[in-house]
């Protein structure tokens, strides 16, 4: 719990005390933290197990590539459950952080998000300082040895209550606040995912499907893309987006769009003839779908292609 400040204390003295110089990093941390949060819980696709970003899929690439990979293995039957506790937690810390209310507990909770996330999402980031989560981590430690040091905090009230209360009475004050908080945290959350699913939120957004031939799919004529672009088209296979691309040297090759890191669908740059991960940074080889910076842990997967006549077909 906080200290509170003495009220004999100057002003000009108070603000030398560490809470009011660490109040912009812990109010970054809560308002990301609290962000963070909503937005899975406002995401239609992060419960959804047929999107390519959702926590079923981000298990599923983050348990062969992850040091804690043998957790996430007895975590990955139950994706629905853990990817709640995530974007509750997320909320609960950022609240936490920003009210003052049991700060260091906050910090600590913050701080192991941020290892999790570290071990998993950001592992294989290269250098590592270009990963968040390392970032986070370290910003959490000062809140963990001091809390909100005393500053704009629901836990400085409290203990300058107490002193005037009797315990049971300061007991029932942090209850009630501690509930207060919950329970509005709480009712955000539930907002903000009916909200999402009513608006469809960032619901996935499938390319046009390819034409299915015979067993095969045509995905475009030869005339249709020109050397050194490239055509999103849905993989009928899998119903996951792909791409189509018309190398510069000539010939044609076609990759999944899913990043092998968490997920997310990959952006092809024309300009510089890469597959670039709009989450977390991975870099591919438009040529070869073979990882040229970033994270991800393995190339993207390449889809068999021929052609038939001025038609590119998949499969």
């Amino acid at each position: 719990m906080d200290g509170a400040t003495s009220t004999g204390t100057s002003r000009p003295a108070r603000l030398t005390e560490p809470g009011w110089p660490l109040l912009p990093l812990r109010l970054f941390l809560g308002v990301t933290f609290t962000f963070a949060g909503l937005q899975k819980l406002a995401d239609p696709g992060y419960l959804d197990p047929a999107s390519p970003t959702s926590i079923h899929r981000q298990l599923a690439l983050l348990v062969p590539a992850s040091p804690i990979g043998g957790l996430l293995g007895l975590l990955q039957p139950y994706p629905d459950t853990v990817g709640v506790l995530i974007a509750l937690g997320e909320v609960a810390v950022g609240v936490g952080t920003l009210l003052g209310l049991w700060a260091r507990l906050a910090a600590a909770a913050g701080a192991m998000f941020s290892l999790l996330f570290l071990l998993t999402v950001s592992w294989h980031t290269r250098p590592y300082y270009y990963g968040s989560d390392i970032v986070f981590l370290v910003m959490w430690l000062p809140f963990i040895a001091v809390g909100a040091a005393g500053v704009l905090s629901v836990d400085a009230w409290l203990a300058r209550v107490r002193t005037h209360d009797p315990r049971r009475r300061a007991l029932l004050r942090q209850g009630a606040a501690t509930g207060l908080a919950a329970l509005g945290a709480l009712s955000t959350a539930g907002l903000t995912a009916w909200i999402g699913r009513a608006v469809g939120g960032h619901a996935v957004s499938h390319p046009p499907t390819a034409i299915a031939t015979a067993g095969a799919t045509i995905v475009a004529r030869t005339d249709e893309i020109y050397q050194g672009s490239a055509k999103k088209f849905t993989n009928p296979r899998s119903g996951e987006p792909a791409w189509l691309v018309h190398l510069p040297a000539g010939g044609f090759a076609a990759f999944s769009a899913v990043c092998t890191h968490a997920g997310c669908a990959v952006n092809f740059q024309i300009s510089d003839q890469q597959f670039a991960c709009p989450c977390h940074g991975a870099l591919y080889s438009a040529s070869s779908g073979a990882v040229i910076g970033g994270p991800a842990p393995l190339p993207l997967t390449r889809l068999p292609l021929r052609l038939d006549g001025d038609d590119v077909v998949v499969g």
